[in-house]
């Protein structure tokens, strides 16, 4: 991190972080569902109907 971007958020008023820190949620929130959309993909390409079906280590696997 570079010492001008910490002395930028040293002078942000407590709201302004609280506002930013939302701000930041937002968008790794998308970009996480976004993740699991598309290793949900990757999931039902290789077979399991879905992401929350995985099964447990050492489970037969249909896919022989």
């Amino acid at each position: 991190m570079s010492s001008n971007r910490k002395s930028e958020w040293e002078s942000m008023s407590v709201d302004d972080l609280l506002a930013l820190r939302e701000q930041v949620k937002e968008v790794l929130r998308a970009k996480l569902k976004a993740k699991q959309a598309e290793f949900e993909r990757q999931l039902r390409a290789l077979g399991y109907p879905s992401a929350g079906v995985v099964p447990a280590k050492g489970a037969q696997s249909t896919l022989d």
